[in-house]
């Protein structure tokens, strides 16, 4: 079984992200926000891990900036019994999340067949938006090079439990979720996905599925820049083909310590602009889920535009602007669009406990409050772009 999400691509990644326009296969799938819990989560009762399913879904949706009638699928795998078909589809629409259908996938390993199902129901529908979910009672940290826009904005007001902290260093609870359309949907609704899917098939085992990859055109295995493996333990050593192929940076990663939106998360917001990653997941009857995936950031034809949601009057956005002017002075321009107005109604749906939100180029940046350190990644990635594209100029 296997599947190519596309056939065409631009000649030069520069002309994507320099336009940031979809004039390619429509039917491409992007994603379009992700986001993961912080590694400080503490749990008293199973119940909590149902909850970190609807807060880190609430805050994808929002950083989306999509209507929530938009989205038609709602897919979670977690590690709790208690959650159903029944409590997911009463969390939805809680949410506002009404139109979802709603599927829960009982998983205590890597989720690959989420995923799978995900980028499946896009391939037949193009017009679907899909939320796909992780939660876990357990959940290996993270370590090293995180992205601090990954992490979710709104706090987690969890209990610490009544156990010694020191047997809890290196998992906690978490969750993560992803935001999957296709480009024509993004395009209809004037986003800026954060990345998009180059490749996606299934192949019996890692190593038939790397050299598959290693056949495909126009990808070269020396164009990726980042390889995020997840695989049993015991087949860590079979991976040292990728060292004969000689190939950038390999992370493996066990397949009962991570789960499928959370190294997705990651690796959507670490990658550096205009590069390839590459996700090659085991599921549970041993077939090997492939991804290919280009970190998009749009780069402005001047300076980078800062787009603040907000209304009047509004003290903590008069404070975040004060803020930007003070340390961000001449590196961005400002937009303001006020909520409260008719003509942004759908805006006000999404961010009326919110304001300020804060979006750069199209893409959500934060809320409540100025996130200094992650405007300042993504000032720099932008800067990369420019850079990058002026040096192929030459």
């Amino acid at each position: 079984m296997s599947a190519i999400l596309c056939s065409r691509w631009p000649k030069s990644i520069w002309h994507f992200v320099r336009h940031c326009s979809f004039k390619l296969n429509p039917k491409a799938v992007v994603i379009a926000a992700a986001v993961r819990t912080p590694n400080t989560v503490q749990m008293t009762h199973a119940n909590e891990e149902h909850q970190l399913t609807g807060m880190v879904i609430d805050e994808l949706v929002k950083r989306t900036a999509v209507p929530r009638d938009e989205f038609k699928k709602l897919i979670v795998c977690s590690s709790s019994d208690m959650t159903s078909n029944d409590t997911l589809s009463s969390m939805a629409k809680n949410l506002g999340l009404k139109s979802c259908q709603t599927h829960v996938i009982k998983d205590v390993s890597c989720s690959v067949s989420g995923l799978q199902m995900s980028l499946e129901c896009l391939q037949r529908d193009e017009e679907d938006w899909i939320i796909l979910g992780d939660t876990r009672a357990n959940i290996q940290h993270q370590t090293g090079n995180i992205v601090a826009s990954e992490l979710m904005t709104a706090a987690v007001p969890m209990k610490k439990p009544p156990v010694a902290l020191e047997n809890m260093k290196n998992s906690s609870p978490g969750a993560a979720a992803l935001a999957l359309t296709t480009a024509q949907m993004a395009e209809r609704l004037q986003l800026q996905p954060l990345a998009l899917v180059r490749e996606f098939f299934i192949e019996q085992d890692n190593l038939q599925a790397i050299f598959r990859l290693n056949n495909t055109k126009p990808i070269q295995l020396k164009d990726v820049h980042s390889w995020e493996l997840v695989v049993q333990q015991q087949q860590h050593d079979n991976l040292n083909m990728l060292v004969d192929l000689n190939v950038n940076d390999v992370h493996t990663h066990d397949v009962s310590q991570i789960t499928a939106s959370h190294l997705l998360t990651h690796t959507v917001h670490s990658l550096p602009a205009g590069s390839l990653g590459c996700v090659i997941m085991e599921s549970a009857n041993g077939e090997c889920l492939l991804m290919v995936l280009e970190k998009l950031i749009p780069k402005p034809e001047s300076l980078p535009q800062l787009t603040l949601y907000t209304k009047e009057p509004c003290p903590l956005c008069d404070d975040l602007v004060a803020q930007l002017e003070h340390n961000f002075a001449g590196e961005f321009e400002l937009k303001k669009v006020f909520i409260d107005r008719k003509e942004n109604v759908r805006y006000l749906r999404l961010f009326r406990y919110d304001i300020p939100v804060l979006f750069l180029n199209g893409q959500f940046l934060c809320m409540h409050r100025l996130n200094e350190e992650v405007l300042r990644e993504r000032l720099v990635a932008i800067k990369s772009v420019g850079a990058g594209a002026e040096a192929k100029k030459t």
